[in-house]
């Protein structure tokens, strides 16, 4: 949100960008510690090309004539880094040779352990952490002075040769893996902005030596591929997968259906000019240097944005809503968010996207992504190809889920489409240090907004802040999304993923971890037997006049000490097979064989892929027979992630009919037929569902319902909406509804056909299902404007006005939205868990409802429901812009964003009305109970970490098998 300076009498709503509900996280302090500790082992490992202290980059000084309400760093505040587009930089940030004093890092990166002048001596050293290899050294050391009896030491040293020759080909080979897949990584293309000044790097001066490891990764990469090449053309082009997966990277199973944006125009493709040398953004040619530009009403600058200028950031323009959304209400205020590029400046227009290698993208470079392509680096989102700045991720690299996640552009930053745009850009962007945590971040780009009708005039500070929603993160992919432009805001070892990855461990097996402290005890038994024996040999020898005469015909040493050092030292080489040099021979190729084994095993193939299980290391496939206890999550691991809306309590009535797995796990430890009694319910839901449907095709004709597809199965809730029950009910029901269908940061994805579909894409699953709760029901979500959201209500088309929506995460556990209604009033709506929105209740106020509310939610608990409720709060005019002014304050922070924003959320989420609760059903897995009886029958304990209630947990324990019958149940409390 772009933040100008206030005026007393304005009220102008300042929405904000749309956050996301259900995956944000709060940082703790010992995360922060827990990152602090990853980010300096990162210091380490760049070699200490800067210094700790500089390794965030320069601090800034406070900007020039800032304006009064974009002030919103702290006085001790550190900006970590300063990234300048189109802009000089200062003086302060910059050496005598006018080059940047911050040198940022290069986007390559390595994974790989090994190189090829470090392989033999760090591989060497990896071996011998092993006690027996370091104590067959010795003996071969030793074996190699005749005076010790050895009789042939090359013999001798064949077993420790063939041991750490085969050990050292299979880490080549393992880490020979990764240096391909670094290399492949580091060469992808993207595509950056080329014929344009970066002044944020200076050139890079390549060193001999480096240009020597480039022509040589250059020519083992040429290699590698030729040699595929031939071989994967001999073998013909039908191989299966499944003799390919040992050497390739797993792809994972994705489900995405192609569909449009409501009320969006398509982007065209530009698939087939990526194989150009250069290109321009869009397939319509920039104009050339004096060419007017046209005027897009979705981009340009209106004639109304253009005169508030004049009045310091004063506007009231009327927001246009389509004619088939048109309703009678009062004129929506619509928000200035200015824009990045400057309008008066002028451009030789030489810039151009062109093709380029990951490994080249810098610090501050203007990148574009396609769809399907991977992002090389941190991105923040300038704009994308869909006119509400929205774009999708998938991010299974960063965190296993491969459901898909939103990202928003910039609000100033959306009229960047084209090449040209990014040279007519002036901003500068602060950002905080980099750091491990892949759920935070804190950015802010200032730029000075001028009046294109009058260049003279003094030009606006404004700020919008940048944060992980606006973040696109290296190793993510874009989905769904033709194109996507933003700027680079961290390379390299410092991209959240980097700092997350850490240096590859060397994995070592428990069985050699446990042999090492066999090794030390046998060798001391070995001490102490070579002892014995050399103190005997040298009394023996030292008396003399024994039968030893009779076999020593004289000796080494002459004294009776030094033959017994002597001995000592020949016992520990006749006595080395204490130490069983064939039991690591044996080993390695056990490993191999269990590999082997792992891989042909069709239990663990993968039909949906053609895909077997692959072990990527060898060295700890001998653990996983070792296996005594399993730690699990619920959500996502043993459920399906797949939220169905069962039932609700709205104004002290439930409504809802389900046949739960919890209920089925409780009716189990009843002893009661849980598949009579299932049948039974399910039966009786089939028939409701039919009476539901009738009733609501008679309430009104819903063109997006879908019979199969209606999970909220309650008759009684559509004649209550009809206004059977009073007039009272009818208008709770409805206020109940539409805080569903307005309270979310869903993005809506319309179908057309006949029926149309309608879709609902989310952060959470939850609240794509109470999205589509209310539109089963009548109030359909049917997309976004550029501040506000189009519901459709019962048949009749609404605009409601985004003003801020307050995010989720799990210290908050609530999400808000404030709202502006049709009629000028401003409603937040809040959601979030039962214990904290009581806390936030009106004192003394609705004490039936909620009595009755609390018990009707205890009961979809026990019956394994996921339940939330739902409260609202009416706001003045006049209190909602002294807090907004707050709010934006806290927005445009840098450091400590989400503590300020938690703080000011806080005073306004205060004297709720409780409107009712909902619950969501989120199914067990197929053969989740067959897996872990599995489980249990092979002695292998499973824990279960889940944040449901007692009973509920208790119940779902039952239904998945993990409990049963025969067992002592004991609770903590």
């Amino acid at each position: 949100m772009a933040i100008q300076p206030y005026q007393e009498d304005s009220e102008v709503s300042n929405p904000i960008k749309r956050i996301r509900w259900a995956t944000h996280r709060a940082p703790g302090v010992q995360g922060k510690r827990k990152r602090q500790s990853i980010f300096n082992r990162h210091i380490k490992r760049t070699g200490g090309a800067e210094k700790k202290g500089d390794s965030a980059a320069t601090i800034p000084e406070a900007s020039e004539e800032a304006a009064e309400g974009s002030e919103a760093r702290s006085d001790d505040a550190d900006v970590g880094r300063r990234i300048f587009f189109n802009t000089p930089s200062p003086a302060d940030a910059k050496d005598e040779e006018g080059h940047p004093l911050k040198q940022f890092v290069r986007n390559k990166v390595r994974t790989a352990k090994y190189t090829p002048v470090s392989f033999v001596p760090k591989n060497l050293w990896f071996q011998f952490h092993n006690i027996a290899n370091i104590y067959f050294l010795f003996i071969i050391i030793l074996s190699v002075k005749s005076i010790f009896g050895a009789s042939n030491p090359g013999l001798s040293a064949v077993p420790l040769i063939v041991i750490v020759f085969i050990t050292a080909v299979k880490d080549a080979t393992e880490d020979w893996r990764r240096t391909v897949l670094d290399n492949e990584l580091n060469n992808a293309p993207t595509h950056r902005l080329a014929d344009w000044e970066n002044v944020n790097t200076a050139d890079d001066k390549i060193s001999a030596w480096r240009k020597f490891k480039k022509a040589s990764t250059r020519t083992i990469t040429w290699v590698w591929r030729r040699w595929k090449g031939r071989k994967s053309s001999r073998e013909g082009k039908d191989k299966p997968y499944t003799e390919r997966a040992m050497g390739e990277p797993r792809s994972s199973l994705e489900t995405r259906r192609t569909s449009t944006f409501s009320q969006r125009t398509s982007f065209q493709s530009t698939r087939s000019r990526r194989d150009e040398e250069s290109m321009e953004l869009t397939p319509v040619p920039s104009p050339v240097p004096g060419q007017s530009r046209s005027v897009d009403r979705d981009v340009e600058l209106s004639d109304e944005t253009n005169q508030a200028f004049a009045r310091e950031g004063t506007l009231h323009p009327t927001l246009e809503v389509p004619k088939e959304m048109k309703t009678e209400s009062k004129p929506i205020p619509k928000r200035l968010y200015g824009s990045l590029i400057d309008d008066t400046k002028t451009v030789l227009g030489k810039a151009r996207f062109m093709r380029d290698s990951w490994k080249n993208v810098q610090v501050g470079d203007f990148v574009r992504l396609y769809n399907e392509e991977q992002v090389p680096a941190d991105v923040a989102v300038l704009s994308t190809s869909d006119p509400d700045g929205a774009c999708y991720v998938e991010t299974k690299n960063l965190d296993g889920e491969t459901n898909l996640k939103v990202r928003q552009a910039l609000h100033s930053g959306r009229r960047v489409k084209r090449a040209r745009d990014c040279e007519r850009t002036e901003f500068v962007m602060e950002s905080e240090p980099p750091h491990a945590n892949l759920y935070s971040y804190s950015g802010v780009v200032r730029w000075k907004q001028r009046d294109p009708k009058n260049p003279e005039a003094t030009p606006i500070n404004m700020a919008e802040p940048v944060s992980i929603n606006n973040l696109l993160l290296r190793g993510c992919t874009v989905r769904n999304t033709e194109w996507v432009l933003g700027i680079v805001a961290f390379t390299g070892e410092e991209t959240k993923i980097m700092l997350n990855s850490g240096i590859t461990p060397s994995k070592r097996a428990k069985i050699s971890r446990d042999l090492n402290w066999n090794v030390i005890y046998n060798f001391i038994v070995l001490f102490f037997m070579c002892l014995v024996t050399a103190i005997v040999e040298g009394v023996t020898w030292g008396q003399g006049h024994n039968s030893l005469d009779f076999f020593d015909f004289g000796s080494y040493g002459g004294t009776p000490a030094l033959n017994g050092f002597i001995t000592f030292w020949s016992a520990v080489i006749l006595f080395q097979n204490l130490v069983p040099i064939s039991l690591y021979i044996t080993l390695e190729i056990i490993r191999t064989a269990q590999a082997f084994f792992i891989y042909s095993d069709t239990y663990m193939y993968y039909e949906k892929l053609d895909y077997p299980c692959t072990p990527k290391s060898w060295n700890i496939s001998d653990d996983v027979g070792q296996i005594e206890y399993i730690f699990s999550d619920k959500t996502g691991t043993l459920t399906q992630n797949v939220m169905e809306f069962r039932k609700a309590t709205i104004n002290g009535v439930p409504y809802g009919e389900a046949y739960t797995e919890a209920q089925a796990g409780m009716q189990k430890r009843q002893g009661i037929n849980v598949e009579e009694e299932g049948a039974r319910a399910r039966e009786q839901i089939a028939r409701d569902r039919v009476r539901m449907v009738k009733h609501l095709q008679a309430l009104y004709v819903n063109p997006y319902l879908r019979d199969d597809e209606l999970t909220f199965i309650a008759p009684d809730f559509v004649a209550d909406l009809a206004g059977e029950s009073g007039k009272e009910q009818q208008a709770a029901n409805e206020q109940f509804m539409l805080a569903l269908a307005l309270c979310h940061t869903v993005i809506t994805e319309k179908t057309p056909g006949d029926p149309p579909r309608i879709e609902f894409r989310a952060q959470s699953p939850d609240e794509a299902a109470l999205v589509a709760t209310a539109k089963d029901c009548g109030f359909t979500v049917h997309g976004r404007s550029n501040d506000g959201v189009y519901v459709n209500v019962l048949g009749d088309d609404r605009e409601y006005t985004v003003l801020n929506t307050l995010e989720f995460n799990s210290s908050r556990k609530r999400m808000s939205a404030i709202m502006r209604m049709p009629n000028g009033k401003i409603i937040l709506f809040c959601k979030g868990a039962d214990s904290v929105i009581y806390s936030r209740l009106s004192a003394g106020r609705q004490p039936e409802l909620r009595k009755t509310t609390a018990e009707h939610l205890e009961m979809f608990a026990r019956e394994g429901l996921r339940t939330l409720c739902i409260a609202q709060r009416e706001l003045s005019e006049e209190e909602y812009q002294v807090w907004n002014k707050e709010h934006d304050l806290a927005a445009a922070a840098v450091q400590d964003r989400e503590e300020k924003l938690e703080r000011v959320s806080d005073a306004i989420e205060r004297e709720l009305t409780l409107l009712g609760g909902t619950a969501i059903e989120d199914r067990l897995q197929d053969g989740v109970p067959d897996a872990i009886a599995l489980l249990a029958s092979a002695g292998i304990k499973l824990w279960v970490l889940t944040g449901d209630k007692v009973e509920t947990a208790i119940n779902i324990g039952f239904s998945c098998n993990l409990l049963d019958n025969d067992m002592d149940l004991i609770v903590f409390k």
